[in-house]
């Protein structure tokens, strides 16, 4: 008898089996967490990543989250194209305290974690990187926390909104410092005028091509239905594959065309229910391999100067946002929730540091234990925050306060 028709003992479990397994850790840690600890499913996919990592019990590594990076390119580019579309610029300029408002807040929160790291005696290109990462507030967090309590009204308008131009700020602004690292790194000056010029510029060529797409697609199809959905998640696909040829960040174009689509047709969008729906699939992964790519060694290294980070940032953001929060139309208490609600850290700042650590690994052997531990545990207390800060303004239509 060909004993190669039967399987082999002891068994070999191929590479789907563990991640089958690990989703369904995550899917049920989400659940298990909303059901009896009232909190987000988010908070429970990080931490069920977290557990499963290298940082608890060891059962997947960096090197399998580096095997999956697409599901978490794709997740973030879903998430940000849906929150460009969410971004109307003619808002700024109905009521410009709003712009002021963002501007406040991610000034103030670079500043103060800048001046932090200056005083622990990091150098000024860790500093100002480090910083450029912490302007960023997590598209995933928010949006996903907003949808889950079913959040509406001014502080969750203006959350998506400074969510969305946070992501854009962290984004130009580390690619302005990778730029500055081939000068410092190479001593490639031309390379540090230029790259970054490349950088922004491809993005933003890239995001109106991908917009004039998105739009041409929506007179042809019903973005409505199961195959306008496909043809989308196509659309992306092929845009990150693009991305990744000629070189450029996976994140800027998304969120352009979004922004891009919003201007061109202010009337609301249909189509992100669905979207949004097939989306919300891939957020499961995204925070599970996050969380899984946290390891032990990196949470010791920068955990108190991440603490430390963490609460000049806090204080940065509130206080942005409650300084110029009166004068833009919205109360003292809703500005303070606005602030709180900034706070998230996540998918944003896990793929800007891994690809600095890709370029220049010595720099990033420095650089990714402090955003590791800022993003660890702002994974698992951003989306409370995000809950309570919008409960506390009664805007969530979950029943809860």
């Amino acid at each position: 008898m060909d004993p190669t028709i039967w399987p082999t003992w002891p068994l070999h479990f191929k590479a789907p089996f563990g991640l089958a397994i690990a989703l369904l850790c995550a899917g049920l840690g989400g659940e298990l967490v909303a059901r009896f600890a009232r909190v987000p499913r988010i908070t429970g996919y990080s931490l069920a990543g977290l557990l499963m990592g290298p940082a608890v019990f060891g059962w997947f590594g960096r090197d399998d989250v580096a095997g999956l990076r697409i599901a978490v390119d794709l997740a973030l580019a879903l998430l940000l194209f849906e929150l460009g579309v969410r971004l109307d610029v003619r808002w700024f300029r109905a009521n410009p305290w709003i712009l002021v408002s963002s501007v406040a807040e991610a000034l103030l929160s670079f500043v103060l974690t800048f001046m932090v790291l200056r005083w622990l005696d990091y150098s000024n290109g860790m500093s100002a990187t480090v910083a450029a990462i912490a302007v960023s507030t997590s598209p995933a967090v928010v949006m996903r926390v907003v949808a889950e309590i079913r959040a509406e009204g001014q502080v969750t308008q203006r959350l998506l909104a400074l969510c969305a131009l946070n992501v854009a700020y962290s984004l130009v602004l580390s690619n302005l410092i990778v730029g500055g690292m081939h000068g410092v790194f190479r001593n490639d000056w031309t390379a540090a005028l230029l790259h970054p010029l490349y950088l922004i510029g491809g993005s933003l060529a890239i995001g109106a091509a991908l917009a004039w797409a998105f739009r041409q697609l929506r007179r042809s199809l019903d973005l409505s239905d199961e195959q306008g959905v496909v043809v989308l998640f196509g659309l992306l696909l092929f845009v990150l594959a693009l991305l990744k040829t000629f070189k450029l960040p996976g994140m800027l174009a998304p969120l352009i065309a979004g922004a891009i689509v919003k201007y061109m047709d202010p009337r609301p969008q249909l189509w992100p229910r669905h979207f949004g729906t097939a989306g919300g699939v891939l957020v499961v992964p995204l925070f599970m391999l996050t969380g899984m790519s946290v390891t032990l060694q990196e949470i010791a290294a920068g955990g108190l100067v991440g603490l430390a980070l963490l609460l000049a940032r806090a204080v940065g953001k509130t206080a942005g946002v409650a300084l110029t929060g009166p004068v833009s139309g919205i109360t003292r208490r809703q500005a303070i929730a606005l602030g709180v609600a900034l706070l998230p850290m996540s998918g944003v700042a896990f793929v800007i540091a891994e690809d600095i650590r890709l370029m220049y690994p010595d720099f990033g052997a420095k650089l990714v234990p402090i955003v590791m531990s800022m993003m660890v545990v702002m994974e698992l207390l951003g989306p409370l925050a995000v809950q309570r800060a919008l409960q506390r303004v009664s805007e969530n239509c979950t029943g809860d306060r």
